[in-house]
């Protein structure tokens, strides 16, 4: 079950943000200062929930009226190989279209590269370091 919120008092986002801190901060050691960020208050949080516990996550940041880009993409470690990550985008995807987005950006993580492509998105930019992970912009056109 996905559960959307744009309010980060609300449970919905403080499982979110919970996936995000295990998966970013603690797996990858991203930067808590950069993990939370000041766009929090402007985003879309989308959490799916698999036996009623919080699985994985993923924000939509809106960039213009027709443009958003989808940010912090994360399933739990015990969750992953399940397909849940595309599910997952799946789910951003058809939302973003309620929300009148027609194009999504997002900034992959270059081992995600391939799983990203399967879903139709396309490499946008040339590699670049975030946080210390080499990334590259890729975008897709809904």
């Amino acid at each position: 079950m996905f559960y959307w919120t744009q309010d980060i008092n609300s449970l919905i986002y403080q499982h979110g943000l919970t996936i995000r801190q295990d998966v970013f901060i603690k797996e990858q050691q991203v930067p808590e200062e950069l993990e939370i960020d000041e766009y929090e208050s402007l985003c879309h949080y989308v959490v799916l929930y698999k036996d009623d516990q919080p699985v994985a996550t993923a924000r939509l940041l809106p960039k213009t009226d027709v443009l958003a880009k989808v940010q912090r993409v994360a399933v739990v470690k015990t969750a992953r190989g399940a397909h849940l990550g595309e599910k997952l985008m799946l789910e951003v995807e058809r939302y973003a279209k309620i929300l009148g987005f027609r194009t999504l950006t997002l900034g992959a993580q270059v081992h995600a590269i391939p799983f990203y492509e399967k879903l139709g998105y396309v490499i946008d930019s040339d590699e670049y370091d975030d946080a210390g992970i080499m990334h590259k912009d890729m975008k897709k056109i809904l």
